[in-house]
C-alpha cells in the first residue's frame, strides 16, 4: 500500500537571480587565495574602501574606516576578478572552475543578486567596464574572443572581428567612442568602438600579464618573467624595462602626474614596493622626442621595505587607492600599507584574521548534531548551545552518524572509510575499509553502506559480514541507494540516445536492467525506508535548453513527477529526505523545501554563504554552509533565527 497519495502536481519553478540575504560583518579571511582586488577611487571620487574577491567564492567589501568586511559568497566557484561599474556601481565577476565553466556574472552592489549571468566556451582573458559605464568588455582565449555587452542587459552588442589575438586588457576613453586594447600575440590597438576598426596599432612585447595603464593613460605596463616593461602609449615606444623578482604591478584610477606605477617585489628574505614616477617617464619621452642624447633613463625607487610573510606565505594579488596599496596572500588574508616613503624596515600587521573554524560536516542521532571540523568531532545542541568534544579526527571532511558510532570519510578521496564509537570515552577510529578509487559519495542503506568511487564503482559495506564489495561497474556512475527489496539503484549519465540515466542492479546476481527514465544525468537520491515505495533525486536534462529538476519516482508504475525544476544546470545540488518533505540546494543559492503531501513548497533564505547540506532534528534545522557555519531555521519559518560561527577557541558565535 501505498504512503504518498499526493504528489506535486505543478513544477515549483526557481529563478537563479533570487538572493535574501545579509551580508557577513566581520574581519575574517578569505578562505584560500585571495585572487582579485578592486578599489573604489576614481579621480574625482576618492574613497579608501575597496573589494577583494578569492578562491572561495566570496566578495567582501573592506570599509576604509573601520577595517571591516562586508563578507557575501556569490558562488562555489573561484572569483578570477572583481571590478566595479564606475557610473551604476554593479560589480562583475569573472568565476570559473578552471576546466569547463567560465562565467563572467553582473551583480547589484548592494543586495549582491545577479542581474545576469554570460557563459563562455573558453577562458576568459580580461573584464573591463567602460569608463562611462555604459559597456562590458569581455575577452576570452579564442579567435575573435572580444565581446562588448550592454552592461545593463548583458546582450552583446559588437563584437570586434578585425583583432585575431586574445585581448588581455580594454580601457575605453571617456566618450565610449574609442578604446585601447592589448592583444597578448604583442600588439598596442587603438579601436574605433563605433564603427569597429584599428586606428593605430602599435607593435610592443608579447604575452604581457598584469596589465596597468598609469600616468592620466600616458603609459602603458605588463610583465613576462621578471621583468616589467613600460611604454609610451601615445607612441608605442618602450621607455623602460625594469628587472624584478616575481613582481605584481598596480597603478590607482585616481592617479595624478606625480604618482606612477607601483610594484611589489621580494628583495632576497625582505620585500620592496617600488615606484616608476610618471614625472620622469614623462619627461623622458619628451627627451627622445627632441632625440635629447643625454635624456635620462627613468629607474624605480624604493617606498617602503619589509619583511617577508609569515608560515611561508606569499602575495597573489594587489590593487592601489589614492593613498594606499593594498596587498592579497594565498592564504587569505588582506594586507594595507600606505604610499608614503619610509626608510626604516617594517613588519606588515593583516587587516583580516583566523576568526573562526570551519565545519566541514554535520550529522544527527535524533536528539543532538554531529559536527565535523579539520581535528575535532563534536556533539552540539541548538536548545542548550553547548558543544562538546566527542572524538579526535584525523584530517577526514565528512562523516555520518550510525547508532553510537560515525563513520569518517573524505568526499573525492582514496582515504580509508573508518568507524568510531562514541559510547567509548577516547575511542580510536578503527578501519572499515580502503576504497579502490575516490570516493564521490556515501550514504547509510540500514545495516549496509552503499558507495561511489571513481565516478565507476557502486559497492557496499555489509556491517554484519563486514565484507566490502563492488556491485557494480559503469562509466559516469553518480550515486546509489539500496532500496527496502534490496535492489540496488544506481544514478549515472547516459552514454547515448537509448542509454538510460538510471538501472537497477540485483546486488545478489550483479545483473542490470535499465529503468524507464527521460533524462542525460541523475544524481543525490534520496530514500526513505519508512515509506518505501518512491525514490527522489535530481535529473538535468541538457536536450534543447538545460534544465535541472527534483523529480520522485513512483517504483512501481515507473511515474514521474517534477518537483521543483531549474532552467539551467545544476550538477552539484543535494537533496535529502525528511518524509514527508524533501529538502534541496538546487540552484545554489537557497534551500527550498518541497512538502509532498501538502503540495506546498517553502524557500528558506540563505545566509552570507552558500547553503552545502541539511539536517533536521523535529522542527529544528541546521543548514550547514560553504563558509563552516551553521544557519538555524524552523520548519515554518523562511528567515533563520541565527547563525553560528565555531571560533578559534571552541565556542559558538552568534549573530
Amino acid at each position: 500500500m501505498k504512503t504518498f497519495r499526493k504528489l506535486l502536481i505543478s513544477i515549483f519553478l526557481l529563478s537563479p537571480l533570487l538572493v535574501w540575504a545579509q551580508p557577513f560583518i566581520s574581519t575574517q579571511s578569505h578562505e584560500g587565495a585571495v585572487t582579485s582586488i578592486f578599489s573604489f577611487d576614481s579621480k574625482n571620487y576618492p574613497d579608501g574602501t575597496f573589494y577583494s574577491a578569492g578562491k572561495d567564492g566570496f566578495v567582501i567589501k573592506w570599509d576604509s574606516v573601520d577595517g571591516i568586511g562586508e563578507q557575501y559568497q556569490i558562488t562555489d566557484l573561484q572569483i578570477q576578478k572583481i571590478i566595479r561599474n564606475p557610473v551604476t556601481n554593479d560589480i562583475a565577476v569573472y568565476e570559473t572552475d578552471g576546466v569547463s565553466t567560465f562565467r563572467v556574472s553582473v551583480l547589484d552592489s548592494k543586495s549582491f543578486s545577479r542581474r545576469y549571468t554570460k557563459r563562455y566556451s573558453s577562458a576568459v582573458s580580461m573584464i573591463s567596464f567602460s569608463e562611462g559605464g555604459n559597456y562590458l568588455f569581455v575577452g576570452t582565449t579564442t579567435v575573435n574572443g572580444m565581446f562588448i555587452l550592454d552592461a545593463k542587459t548583458g546582450v552583446t552588442k559588437k563584437q570586434p572581428s578585425d583583432i585575431s589575438g586574445i585581448i588581455t586588457f580594454a580601457k575605453s576613453g571617456p566618450s565610449e567612442k574609442t578604446a585601447l586594447l592589448y592583444s597578448s600575440s604583442g600588439y598596442l590597438y587603438y579601436y574605433d568602438l563605433e564603427n569597429l576598426g584599428v586606428f593605430k596599432k602599435y607593435s610592443v612585447d608579447n604575452q604581457l600579464e598584469q596589465i596597468s595603464l598609469f600616468g592620466n593613460s600616458r603609459f602603458f605596463a605588463g610583465v613576462r618573467g621578471n621583468l616589467i616593461s613600460v611604454y609610451d602609449a601615445a607612441s608605442g615606444k618602450k621607455l623602460l624595462q625594469q628587472s624584478a623578482s616575481a613582481p605584481l604591478l598596480c597603478a590607482s584610477d585616481a592617479d595624478e602626474d606625480s604618482e606612477g606605477l607601483y610594484f611589489i617585489t621580494s628583495a632576497g628574505r625582505n620585500n620592496s614596493i617600488k615606484i616608476i614616477k610618471s614625472t620622469e617617464l614623462l619627461a623622458y619621452s619628451r627627451a627622445l622626442q627632441k632625440r635629447d642624447s643625454n635624456a635620462k633613463t627613468p629607474s624605480s625607487s624604493v617606498i617602503k621595505t619589509f619583511t617577508s610573510l609569515r608560515n611561508k606565505d606569499s602575495f597573489t594579488s594587489v590593487g592601489k587607492d589614492s593613498s594606499k596599496i593594498i596587498l592579497g596572500t594565498a592564504s587569505g588574508n588582506i594586507y594595507t600599507v600606505s604610499d608614503i616613503p619610509e626608510s626604516e624596515m617594517f613588519t606588515l600587521e593583516a587587516i583580516t584574521e583566523k576568526m573562526y573554524r570551519r565545519i566541514y560536516d554535520i550529522s544527527n542521532d535524533g536528539e543532538d548534531f554531529y559536527m565535523l571540523t579539520g581535528d575535532t568531532i563534536y556533539k552540539s545542541s541548538f536548545d542548550t548551545m553547548t558543544i562538546t568534544s566527542v572524538g579526535r579526527n584525523s584530517g577526514y571532511e565528512n562523516l555520518l552518524h550510525y547508532g553510537s558510532s560515525v563513520i569518517l570519510w573524505t568526499k573525492d578521496s582514496r582515504k580509508n572509510v573508518q568507524i568510531m564509537d562514541l559510547s567509548v570515552e577516547n575511542s580510536v577510529a578503527k578501519l572499515l575499509f580502503t576504497p579502490k578509487a575516490e570516493i564521490n559519495n556515501l550514504r547509510i542503506c540500514q545495516d549496509k553502506l552503499v558507495y561511489v568511487a571513481g565516478n565507476k564503482y557502486a559497492g557496499l559495506y555489509d556491517f554484519a559480514t563486514k565484507r566490502n564489495s563492488i556491485v557494480y561497474t559503469g562509466i559516469s556512475v553518480q550515486d546509489a541507494v539500496i532500496l527496502a527489496d534490496g535492489t540496488m539503484y544506481v544514478a549515472k549519465s547516459a552514454v547515448s540516445e537509448s542509454d538510460s540515466c538510471l538501472i537497477s542492479v540485483n546486488t545478489s546476481t550483479k545483473e542490470t536492467a535499465p529503468v524507464n527514465f527521460e533524462g542525460n544525468v541523475v544524481f543525490s537520491l534520496s530514500y526513505d525506508y519508512e515509506n518505501p515505495d518512491y525514490l527522489y533525486g535530481i535529473v538535468i536534462n541538457s536536450s534543447g535548453s538545460s534544465t535541472s529538476k527534483v523529480f520522485s519516482l513512483d517504483i512501481d508504475s515507473g511515474k514521474t513527477q517534477d518537483l521543483l525544476r531549474l532552467a539551467d544546470e545544476d550538477n552539484s545540488a543535494f537533496t535529502v529526505l525528511y518524509t514527508p518533505v524533501i529538502y534541496t540546494n538546487l540552484g545554489k543559492n537557497q534551500v527550498y523545501a518541497c512538502n509532498v503531501e501538502s503540495r506546498k513548497n517553502m524557500l528558506y533564505r540563505r545566509s552570507s554563504s552558500l547553503p552545502l547540506k541539511v539536517e533536521r532534528i523535529g522542527s529544528r534545522i541546521a543548514v550547514l554552509n560553504r563558509n563552516g557555519s551553521i544557519s538555524w531555521y524552523t520548519t515554518t519559518s523562511q528567515a533563520a533565527e541565527t547563525d553560528w560561527y565555531l571560533t578559534v577557541d571552541n565556542s559558538w558565535y552568534e549573530r
